[in-house]
């Protein structure tokens, strides 16, 4: 990957610096999340969110430009029932949903799984995608195992890129410059730059881009040469070619990335210190093609191959300045992972009132190195899979599925059914009622990868049993244009999730300083949300409350402790334009409950019940945006306005992977400015 940072490097050098195809001073006057917008994500074809029998939620392209992000969690991190821990030794952001893990979090790029869960927690780390070729993001929270299959019980995450520039040519460029609280300078703060190219001939177009983020990590209050938050930098690059007409659309898309995280430490007296550089590179490779052969029916199909490594590199740091390669025996691993999917679909509509899509899902992991138990393993999962989509009537609308799953690992169950209802008592309103079934099988990482460093003693576990899961969601959405400057729009949603053999963490018996992957016999999720969003003119405002219940597992041994322990979220979102001097000034804001749990705590042999709980916090950014020439803007804006760096943790110190004490949140408040070019031929 040298090469890749060589070629990077030069292309940087010209300073133009990039955003994702922005019209520049054109304003957005929709609500926050439209019910009108056009999904993709477990539809047969594209359609309005409103028309859509899953309840979807969209992170519009206009709200991204809003918030300038310098990551995906800059975007996702103000979104209710999600929520994030940070793990400042490895770079990673490790995600929840609706109360449950992030390895129940299906992650796809235009519908295709991401491979490389890594760190301690076997989780996506979303910082590690690129966010410049965004279009939308598109959310679906429960679960969706008929159609996408394991790591889908708490639901789906689809970043949608963008694909054809109407335009016959096009360069856009971004640079970002933040502080990391109050942290800046040549090596300090965070430095983000993309430049990207996209061209369109007749049928055929093409889009592509390369950037660099540059994250200096945190000193803060760190002595020597330690850092509180390691340094990172990232090299990504995108691209995608395709060919569409009226009937065939096929399109090759590739994504890379490069990311060093260094984590220097102290020399003790003349012993060197150990620093470590943690190398991550990952090639995504992606071939989908969708084909109508006229109105009844339509075939889509995809293959993708994503190549993941992740390496420890340890050099050993002397106090007169000398630096050598560390030999002594695990300060060195590199560890790959590969992944395989092939997905093909049909849609046959032999009538208005019923459309059918049968479809085959193939997806094969396999990963080697120094961590793997036994140097190598491989997890192979095919499935087949039925969908039916019946309207009887206007007003109804049933959509039943069903997969059958062949697991190398597992026995999975004989059937994973699923069924979706929808409901359009009115123009205004519609019901969604959905069941599903879920099944997931553990990951290589939870049964075979070994993580030892200085931070983290973790070991894989060959005799975990695979998740199942039995799964409720239900919403009602109303949307209403009230007089012709005004739309409001209401959704209240609620979820039922029931897991058995949960995969978690716990103390090895024979060895409480090393913790290992177990199975919870079971774990139960609960909730409910309201979402209101209000348009009028050039004010948008949106305002969301959610409260969740989390299983107490102890509750089966003591009786008097409570089956649930619930925490509340709320979020708001204000944006308001001035569009004759192509102005907007946006907020958003989120109040995250405190997580209450119960800690089994055992003393002179006896076991107590101890109930502690992550303190709540208010999470703030402000942005304003400027156009200040035809084809530049301007973006400013202060992230984490409360200034949160922690919060405490009441739990008891047990094992290598409590999470007692400070609990890591942010760098403190950070301040940031930006420039987006945008220009292309008409």
């Amino acid at each position: 990957m040298k090469g890749f940072h060589i070629i990077a490097a030069a292309v940087l050098s010209l300073n133009v610096l990039v955003n994702s195809n922005i019209v520049l001073g054109q304003t957005d006057t929709s609500s926050v999340t439209t019910l009108s917008e056009v999904v993709v994500t477990g539809q047969y074809t594209p359609q309005s969110v409103k028309q859509s029998v899953y309840q979807v939620r969209v992170i519009s392209k206009e709200q991204i430009q809003r918030q300038a992000p310098a990551s995906l969690q800059n975007i996702l991190n103000t979104q209710l029932n999600i929520r994030f821990s940070q793990d400042v030794a490895t770079g990673g952001a490790d995600i929840t949903m609706l109360g449950l893990a992030g390895q129940n979090v299906k992650i796809l790029i235009d519908g295709v799984p991401v491979t490389g869960r890594q760190g301690t927690s076997n989780e996506i780390n979303i910082n590690q995608l690129e966010i410049n070729s965004i279009e939308r993001i598109e959310i679906i929270e429960g679960p969706m195992s008929v159609i996408y299959g394991a790591d889908a019980l708490a639901g789906v995450i689809n970043i949608i890129t963008k694909k054809r520039n109407p335009h016959k040519f096009g360069v856009n460029a971004r640079i970002l410059e933040e502080t990391v609280g109050k942290e800046y300078g040549f090596h300090k703060g965070i430095h983000n730059q993309y430049i990207g190219v996209s061209a369109s001939y007749k049928s055929w177009y093409f889009n592509g881009g390369i950037g660099r983020n540059l994250f200096n990590g945190w000193k803060d209050s760190a002595k020597g040469r330690e850092l509180l938050w390691h340094k990172k930098d990232q090299i990504t690059a995108n691209a995608i070619v395709g060919y569409r007409t009226d009937k065939l659309h096929v399109y090759y898309r590739l994504d890379g990335l490069d990311e060093i995280i260094t984590n220097p430490a102290n020399a003790q007296g003349s012993e060197p210190a150990i620093d470590q550089e943690y190398i991550t590179d990952r090639l995504m490779h992606q071939l989908q093609a969708t084909y109508t052969l006229n109105k009844k029916f339509t075939f889509n199909a995809l293959a993708s191959y994503t190549d993941f490594s992740r390496q420890v590199y340890s050099t050993l740091y002397y106090p007169d300045g000398d630096v050598r390669v560390a030999t002594a025996p695990g300060l060195h691993s590199l560890t790959s992972f590969k992944g395989y999917t092939a997905r093909a679909t049909a849609v046959y509509k032999p009538s208005p009132v019923i459309a059918i899509q049968p479809g085959v899902d193939i997806n094969i992991e396999t990963g080697e190195g120094e961590r793997i138990k036994q140097g190598s393993h491989n997890i192979n999962d095919y499935a087949f899979f039925i969908t039916a989509d019946i309207t009887p009537h206007s007003i109804v609308q049933i959509r039943p599925g069903v997969r059958f799953e062949k697991n190398s690992v597992y026995q999975a169950p004989p059937a994973i059914p699923s069924l979706n209802i929808k409901l359009a008592v009115a123009p205004s309103t519609d019901i969604r009622l959905a069941y599903a079934k879920g099944f997931r099988a553990p990951s290589l990482r939870e049964l075979y990868y070994d993580f030892f460093d200085a931070s983290h003693q973790i070991e894989g576990n060959p005799d975990l049993q695979a998740e199942r899961s039995n799964s409720f969601t239900g919403s009602i959405n109303w949307k209403k244009q009230l007089n012709k400057d005004v739309v409001m729009s209401l959704i209240l949603s609620g979820f039922y999730n029931d897991v058995n053999n949960l995969i978690g963490y716990a103390a090895k018996a024979n060895d409480p300083t090393i913790t290992s992957f177990i199975n919870i016999s079971k774990y139960k999720t609960r909730g409910g949300a309201l979402n209101t969003n209000l348009s009028y003119t050039n004010l948008m405002a949106s305002l969301g409350l959610a409260y969740t219940g989390r299983y107490n597992e102890y509750a089966e041994e003591d009786k008097s402790l409570p089956e649930f322990k619930w925490s509340p979220e709320l979020n708001t979102f204000i944006s308001y334009a001035f569009p004759k001097i192509g102005l907007d000034l946006n907020l958003f804001y989120k109040v995250t409950g405190k997580l209450p749990y119960y800690q089994s705590v055992t003393t002179n042999n006896q076991t107590a019940y101890r109930l502690v709980q992550t303190s709540a916090y208010h999470w703030a950014d402000f942005t304003v945006n400027k156009k200040i020439y035809k084809c530049l803007k301007l973006n400013a804006g202060v992230r984490n306005l409360f200034n949160i760096t922690a919060v405490n943790n009441t739990a008891v110190v047990s094992g290598a992977h409590s999470s007692a004490g400070a609990k890591a949140i942010g760098y403190g408040r950070s301040f940031f400015a930006g420039l987006l070019f945008d220009w292309h031929t008409r």
